[in-house]
């Protein structure tokens, strides 16, 4: 129904690995698939607790678990040695990644939000805070991916590539 490619590799590897990628353009800076990679694992509608991946990281036999949003692309990648842990993450992915909640308190979690620089204090500096805000902020401080994302803009200034797909911090609130 969906027209899905679904590659099946037999190695000797006792790993079983599985991987959802979707193709994820970017059209400007402001991180919106990398935001919805990290909202999409916070709940689905048959698994609707707070982080049911970070729960899975802790309960499961994984050899790998992880996420990630590359040039244009989203990625949401597993492995296990245990096949009845392969058919529960296989589930929880899924279904995070088909069916997931997605709501308004999850975003200003994982995406931005603004904040007082002292809780509760309404007289202290309003800051721009959140996961996704703040993981950029440090990737953008490492010169060697400052110079990467400056030649990439200069470099693909008229097509997708152009784009930081991670979100620049100035453009992502």
């Amino acid at each position: 129904k969906t027209k899905a490619k679904y590659i099946h590799l037999h190695t000797p590897d006792s790993n079983n690995c599985f991987a959802v990628l979707l193709r994820t353009t970017p059209n400007n800076d402001k991180g919106t698939a990398h935001i919805l990679e990290h909202i999409v694992l916070c709940g689905s509608e048959k698994y609707p607790v707070r982080d049911p991946f970070f729960n899975m990281l802790k309960r499961s036999l994984n050899t790998y678990m992880n996420a990630w949003t590359g040039n244009d692309f989203t990625c949401y990648p597993f492995a296990t040695q245990n096949e009845k842990d392969f058919k529960n993450l296989l589930d929880v992915y899924l279904q995070a990644v088909y069916k997931p909640l997605i709501n308004h308190h999850d975003f200003l979690q994982e995406g931005w939000r603004y904040d007082f620089q002292k809780e509760g204090d309404a007289n202290s500096d309003v800051l721009v805070k959140g996961i996704v805000y703040n993981e950029m902020k440090g990737v953008m401080q490492s010169p060697d991916n400052l110079f990467l994302e400056t030649l990439q803009k200069n470099m693909y200034k008229d097509n997708p590539y152009h784009y930081c797909s991670g979100g620049l911090p100035s453009h992502i609130p």
